[in-house]
């Protein structure tokens, strides 16, 4: 047993007053473990914690890491921004509401006229991809309901003051 894959355990804890706060785990697991095993592991340790907290244990959330695949850029795009981003609104067949999936950085290449162009080949993909049940997955809402058609797209502008200031920097014209 090779435990080579980086994850870790979540829970969030509830105390007296309502306020919430999170405790982390870090694991390495063996790439082969079963969903079913790690879900297990990380009940095994929220029972461990439970005992020794005062709070409510809410919350459980187990975090795989995967490694990236081929192919991907090695560099962001000239001018791309974060800031730029695609909604991707989706619906479950249980019910009339949307849901949205939120993309940064959606590249300028697929806006035409101002919108997310759906036709390009590329957004075509993804948007498949999203509401089309492959192997062993299906995309869903947060209520676990899975997307069965697309709705719309829509281009949003979502500020990231804090990080911007940490990445920009002002020259000094007067020197």
């Amino acid at each position: 047993m090779a435990r080579t894959q980086l994850a870790h355990f979540s829970a969030t804890v509830l105390d007296e007053l309502g306020t919430e706060a999170s405790t982390v785990a870090y694991v390495n697991v063996d790439p082969a473990t079963a969903l079913s095993a790690l879900a297990t592991d990380a009940g095994a340790w929220a029972a461990d914690l439970d005992p020794i907290i005062g709070g409510q244990i809410t919350g459980l959330r187990l975090v795989v890491s995967v490694p990236l695949p081929g192919g991907l850029k090695d560099t962001p795009d000239g001018g791309s921004r974060v800031e730029q981003t695609g909604v991707f609104n989706f619906g479950a067949g249980t019910n009339p509401r949307r849901y949205g999936v939120a993309v940064p950085s959606i590249a300028d290449g697929k806006i035409s006229a101002g919108k997310i162009n759906i036709l390009d080949t590329d957004v075509a993909a993804f948007i498949d991809l999203m509401k089309t049940a492959v192997t062993a997955l299906g995309f869903t809402n947060s209520a676990g309901q899975e997307f069965t058609r697309a709705i719309d797209a829509v281009l949003s502008f979502r500020k990231r003051r804090r990080q911007l200031s940490r990445s920009s920097f002002e020259v000094d014209s007067s020197a």
